[in-house]
């Protein structure tokens, strides 16, 4: 870069930095005072207006809305004031220069900064329209688009990166075509040591159609390990809740992510973008949430571990239960209860009878017709909420009789009275709960009912399966989606109109039946999908959700940013992927290394000693938890600082890790160490693409371990694409 160059931006920056510096001040010390100022209201408040009868109660009403307003203002100063501190320690990433009516310099930042006496924007936050122009990769001719939907034609002769650290300037690349592969390449080795970090400053034009497209867009972005999938989806949330502030908040939108250990990863990222994390959970976590739904129900983790060494019906059930085929079925079944076959169960107060199940179904399907199901439910409880609290106020007097009946002294009329009331209610708490939660609907016959009503050999050997798993009273996790659907389709207590955006990460793990339940409990939500159909953790065959679902663009990336070109090409070479362009640097070249069993931990150690470095990451990979464990505890005398991850984990921790390979899907390390390698372990038809996944988590070094006969999909990899020594 020229010297003059580098001054002038050098001396722009010192510019920029003294006046984001003024700012802070000037609202540190509004703060400091604003927060003395209301605290002393507030004692002042809490001591006149401590008795809030007759006038005083009149006077605290008028002047609660002058406080709540001073209360609103500091926690905006508060916000304004972490986006200028934010901005301080790197002002802005980018610089474009455009020509409109004249010729204007843009510097691209975090969010918005400017000098509001001069209506002067100083940095232009990058989800602003005209920052699109920033992620175009070309120069000349463009268009952004205003909020009016009108199209801006624009000229862009200039584009320049740059890498900030507070005043000091330590980077600059001019990139015409390409936004520069050196920066996004040290942002995502760093990525690699601790959780995932924002890379805003290297966004791609196709990653940026997604992350711009409209919130009514619902939208299905595939794309292989590395292309960004996850970092884009929190960039577009970033985007959403900038483009429609006015509209839409953190606590509007959820990220539905495989684990709560894999939401701690991705937990400093909206933050770095200036916003608030969203909502987070898992899918399993959805589930517990539901009412009226006690069973216990395996984990996906414990479902994936069941798997690998199933039997036959239980594999089958598996599929089925997440076939499409039995999804379409479901819905039509469910279809044909507003006409006829609804099972109730009968309530019931100790042994006298309150309703029974025929007077439920006469009331569903005499009373209450040409309703939803749903609304006709919800006027059963209606109807029933009257004829509760008669029986528990004669319930009352009875008890309070009883009571006064007792030939000692156990309290004045008003305590028996007091004591009748404790114990009827706490009697009738679960018919109070059952009627107010629709619990008089046998949503598991339902369920069971619809398996059955199939009438294939298969449907029946599945139903059995299920029978017995509902009365061990522990259920299956593919029974979640049918349950889930069911319960959110015929009650509708569970759903959440507040939620107004979804992004669900690998959307491959989900059946059709999953996502249609999430659709029901979130009826008001759109959403984004991320996937990678060749992500597969588990040893069982599933379809998956379909891509023709309606109102779903379809997005297809095909560049990988995040390993070396040498593992890039060697994890496609499992599954003979052949389309994915690495846009990796050069590195080493995977290690294949067959290894004796009784060297097994000396040969570990040694390479741990030879590839782990402080502020890196390095994972050791092994098919399921039992052998991670066995090894785990071999290990940890001679790698003291070694942890082990298991699903109760919810942190996620750096340094020298083992889990799973199913576990780590999702997760960058610098170096994976796949442990066990041999065709006796990942025998499975779909190991491959347990395999593919875990070789895909490595950034920088991917050494593979086997002791008899390697995995044939690793064998039939070309051999000039791996060496077989530790190369110093």
């Amino acid at each position: 870069m020229e010297k003059h160059i580098w001054e002038e931006e050098q001396q722009h920056l010192n510019g920029v930095v003294e006046k984001l510096k003024g700012h802070i001040e000037v609202l540190q010390l509004f703060m400091k005072k604003q927060k003395g100022e209301l605290i002393e209201e507030r004692q002042s408040v809490s001591k006149e207006f401590s008795d809030l009868s007759g006038e005083k109660g009149m006077d605290f009403v008028t002047i609660l809305p002058t406080l709540k307003e001073k209360e609103q203002r500091y926690i905006h100063v508060n916000d304004v004031l972490s986006k200028l501190e934010l901005l301080y320690k790197s002002a802005y990433f980018g610089r474009i220069d455009i020509e409109e009516e004249q010729l204007e310099s843009l510097y691209i930042g975090l969010a918005t900064f400017g000098e509001e006496k001069k209506g002067n924007i100083i940095i232009h936050d990058w989800r602003a329209p005209i920052s699109s122009l920033f992620y175009e990769n070309k120069l000349g001719e463009a268009f952004y688009q205003i909020p009016s939907g009108e199209m801006v034609p624009i000229q862009i002769h200039k584009r320049r990166q740059f890498k900030i650290s507070y005043d000091k300037l330590l980077q600059i690349l001019d990139a015409d075509l390409y936004i520069g592969d050196e920066v996004l390449q040290s942002l995502l080795t760093d990525t690699a040591k601790q959780k995932m970090k924002s890379i805003v400053t290297t966004i791609q034009s196709d990653q940026n159609a997604v992350i711009r497209s409209e919130s009514h867009r619902n939208m299905m972005v595939l794309g292989p390990p590395g292309s960004g999938k996850t970092s884009v989806a929190m960039q577009r949330i970033a985007y959403l809740l900038y483009q429609y502030r006015r509209t839409l908040s953190a606590k509007n939108i959820m990220l539905i992510s495989p684990s709560d250990l894999f939401n701690d990863y991705i937990s400093n990222v909206l933050p770095e973008l200036g916003e608030e994390n969203v909502l987070h959970s898992t899918y399993y976590r959805l589930y517990k949430g539901m009412k009226h739904l006690p069973l216990a129900t395996e984990t996906f983790y414990e479902n994936v571990e069941r798997l690998q060494n199933a039997d036959l019906l239980q594999g089958q059930s598996f599929y089925w239960k997440n076939s499409n085929t039995y999804a379409t079925h479901l819905i039509h079944y469910l279809q044909g209860l507003e006409i006829v076959g609804l099972p109730f169960y009968t309530l019931s107060i100790g042994k006298k009878v309150f309703i029974s199940a025929t007077e439920l179904q006469e009331l569903f399907y005499r009373k209450y017709t040409n309703l939803e199901i749903d609304f006709r439910l919800k006027k059963i409880r209606n109807h029933l909420m009257p004829r509760l609290r008669e029986w528990k106020e004669q319930a009352i007097l009875r008890r309070y009789e009883e009571l006064r009946g007792v030939d000692q002294y156990i309290g004045d009329d008003e305590d028996l009275m007091r004591q009748s009331k404790k114990e009827i209610e706490k009697q009738y708490s679960p018919l109070h709960s059952a009627i107010e939660e629709l619990g008089f609907v046998n949503i598991m016959k339902i369920y069971t009912g619809s398996i059955r009503s199939m009438d294939t050999t298969e449907a029946k050997e599945v139903y059995e399966l299920t029978l017995q798993q509902i009365k061990s009273k522990q259920l299956f996790y593919e029974d979640l989606g049918p349950l889930m659907y069911i319960q959110a389709r015929i009650k509708g207590i569970d759903r959440n109109l507040d939620i107004k955006h979804i992004v669900i990460d690998e959307i491959q793990d989900y059946s059709f039946l999953q996502f249609k339940a999430i659709q029901q409990l979130f009826p008001k939500a759109h959403f984004t999908l991320l996937g990678d159909k060749n992500q597969v953790v588990h040893p069982t065959e599933k379809d998956q959700v379909p891509r023709e679902l309606s109102d779903i663009t379809i997005v297809n990336l095909n560049k990988s940013y995040r390993s070396t070109h040498e593992i890039t090409d060697f994890m496609s070479a499992i599954i003979k992927q052949e389309n994915v362009r690495s846009l990796g640097v050069r590195g080493r070249k995977p290690l294949v290394k067959k290894v004796d069993k009784e060297k097994q931990l000396a040969d570990i150690k040694t390479t741990v000693d030879s590839y782990y470095e402080t502020n890196t990451s390095f994972v050791i990979l092994c098919k399921d938890m039992a052998s991670c464990r066995m090894l785990f505890k071999k290990l940890k005398n001679i790698i003291p600082s070694i942890q082990l991850i298991s699903q109760e984990q919810k942190v996620y921790m750096k340094g020298i890790l083992i889990m799973p390979g199913y576990m780590a899907k999702g997760f960058e390390f610098t170096t994976v160490l796949i442990a066990d390698a041999d065709q006796s372990i990942y025998a499975g038809s779909y190991d491959k693409f347990l395999l593919y996944t875990m070789a895909s988590r490595a950034t920088r070094n991917l050494i593979i371990f086997y002791y008899t006969e390697l995995a044939e999909s690793l064998k039939l990899i070309p051999k000039d694409l791996y060496h077989t020594e530790i190369l110093k």
